[in-house]
């Protein structure tokens, strides 16, 4: 007696998505943009890449810490140094309240370069204000270097 061997087949066939590499349709990181409301379309916008760090950056420096509801460690007391002399010292702790802010609260970045100047009517030795430039590169993409620049009154 010979056995009748028969395959159902239940379902549909697999889709393009499916056969496809997993690196094809990975997620990028998403956000809303900074500061809400800029853009007049809408309140609420999504970003994604160097639009959405360099937002998440700009926020986090000019927050000090305590002001964030939920959140009392969030940001940076950079406005503490805003009148000490920028000296190796008064660099160094500007260095590390970034550095350690930076590596808590923001994802998909590094800092390659910290640049702090002052800017204001009292010169190199001082004055009432600091210019912030952080160079940032991309932990996802190779070759993604940018700046963000924040400017501390």
């Amino acid at each position: 007696m010979a056995a009748n061997l028969t395959t159902n087949i239940y379902g549909s066939v697999q889709t393009d998505f499916i056969l496809e590499s997993p690196k094809k349709h990975k997620k990028d990181i998403q956000g809303f943009e900074f500061p809400a409301g800029s853009n007049p379309n809408s309140y609420f916008c999504r970003k994604t890449g160097v639009d959405l760090i360099k937002g998440a950056v700009k926020q986090l420096l000019l927050t000090e810490k305590g002001e964030r509801l939920m959140l009392p460690n969030y940001g940076c007391n950079l406005r503490k140094y805003l009148f000490q002399p920028l000296d190796e010292q008064t660099f160094e702790s500007i260095k590390n309240d970034i550095i350690l802010s930076f590596n808590k609260y923001i994802v998909g970045a590094k800092i390659a370069k910290i640049a702090v100047l002052p800017t204001g009517e009292f010169g190199p030795l001082g004055g009432n204000s600091l210019n912030v430039i952080l160079t940032l590169k991309i932990d996802s993409e190779a070759l993604k270097i940018f700046d963000v620049e924040v400017n501390i009154q």
